[in-house]
This record gives structure tokens, sequence and C-alpha cells, in this order.
């Protein structure tokens, strides 16, 4: 899958990557909910939250390879949450499950005051 490119406030990016992955959309078709926001829970304990608008309608994926390769785990790999609109704020590594929740609940960097999209 072709990703816009995304540029971001801390002045990091990188530009022109190529990934492979499943597209929230086919994760969540035919998932009947009135459900407003997904968790993401990875390795570690880490969590990651986005209201589900957010990653519907081609925004996010679960990518499994980067660059024509499988991604290898210090980049997240078996499967990182990519969420290119919210420059890699938002895209978990090491991704274990989504649950789809009525309520916001702090993802890990939330739950220590930081913005929900890392707005500097």
């Amino acid at each position: 899958m072709a990703l816009p490119t995304v540029l971001s406030p801390t002045k990091w990016s990188k530009l022109d990557t190529s990934w492979r992955g499943v597209s929230l959309d086919t994760l969540l078709d035919g998932v009947d909910t009135s459900a407003e926001y997904v968790l993401a829970f990875c390795d570690g304990g880490y969590t990651t939250n986005l209201p589900l608008d957010d990653v519907r309608d081609g925004k996010a994926w679960i990518a499994y390879e980067y660059e024509n390769e499988a991604v290898d785990a210090e980049h997240g790999g078996r499967a990182r949450l990519l969420v290119p609109q919210h420059y890699f704020w938002k895209s978990a590594k090491w991704v274990r499950g989504i649950e789809l929740r009525q309520d916001d609940t702090a993802g890990f960097w939330e739950s220590y005051g930081y913005h929900n999209y890392g707005d500097p």
C-alpha cells in the first residue's frame, strides 16, 4: 500500500516508504458496534488510543511488511499499527490486539499527561 507523505512537527520524517498490511477497515468489516474509540495493546504493556474515525476509511493498517521485507522485531514486527496521518505518534509496535471501546481510555503516553496527538 502506498501511504501519504507525512511531515511531523518534530521535523523528523521518513518519506517515500512502502508498507504492506491489512486495513483496519478489513478487520472491522461486519463488526456491528456503537464504539467510538479503539485501544491497541502491545507487548510490554504499551497501549495507544484513537477515535474510531481516525482508523476507518483507509486511515490505518496492521502492517507486517516494510520495503518488501517482514517488519523486523526492532521496528514493531510482526504486527505494527500504522496510522500515518498522526506521524507515527499512534503507530504502535508489537500489536497484540485491538479493543473497541465506548469511552476514550488514555494510552501509554497520554497516561503521563501527553497530548492525545503528540501536539507539541
